[in-house]
């Protein structure tokens, strides 16, 4: 438990890292792809950093011992039982919780979507797949699906909207909600995982 703890301790401290470096360095410049490689890298690096151990072997010559200890005088210690809080175990449940909190938010949200798309006519084009729904919602993409309620927009709104989203088809964007919701799930107490969701999508 306490080794777990230790590695979320370096894997958050990474992550804040990277983020502040890409508040600094990134956010205001138009290079949208570089930004997430680095981001997404960013959180690659610091799940995989911790695992990484540095040792150096270092040789000390003894020193020949002449203390005499039967000089020490003896002394009887009496063990104090009593009441220990077990800290680490306090954080393991804690973390646990929220993990089970967030998850089971995940599930749900999947399982609306899959609600959504489920029984919708489908109209392919080239790799994409088109839904039109009546549900009163904001155009999204999902991997090579698009979803959209056309009666919500003009002809040349529309054809911008899903020009757009064709974008985010091919760059694979929804791979980035994944994996940032995942971090989030896995590095919930950490506030600066939140905003480094928001700055991958």
């Amino acid at each position: 438990m306490e080794n777990l703890f230790i590695y979320l301790i370096k894997s958050s401290g990474l992550i804040g890292l990277f983020y502040l470096s890409y508040l600094i360095l990134l956010r205001k410049e138009t290079f949208f792809n570089g930004n997430r490689l680095y981001l997404l890298a960013g959180l690659i690096t610091s799940i995989l950093l911790p695992l990484v151990a540095f040792s150096k072997i270092v040789w000390v010559d003894s020193t020949p011992n002449t203390f005499d200890w039967t000089k020490i005088p003896t002394t009887t210690n009496i063990e104090n039982e009593g009441f220990e809080i077990n800290w680490y175990l306090i954080f393991v449940i804690v973390y646990s919780t929220g993990i089970a909190v967030l998850l089971i938010k995940f599930a749900f949200d999947f399982y609306s979507l899959n609600t959504i798309l489920k029984g919708k006519t489908v109209q392919s084009q080239a790799d994409f797949k088109f839904i039109d729904t009546n549900e009163n919602l904001a155009p999204f993409s999902y991997f090579n699906t698009i979803v959209y309620n056309s009666t919500l927009y003009t002809a040349l709104e529309l054809k911008n909207i899903l020009e757009h989203e064709k974008v985010h088809c091919e760059q694979n964007h929804t791979a980035d909600v994944l994996v940032s919701r995942v971090f989030c799930i896995l590095f919930w107490f950490n506030p600066l995982i939140w905003l480094y969701k928001k700055a991958i999508l």
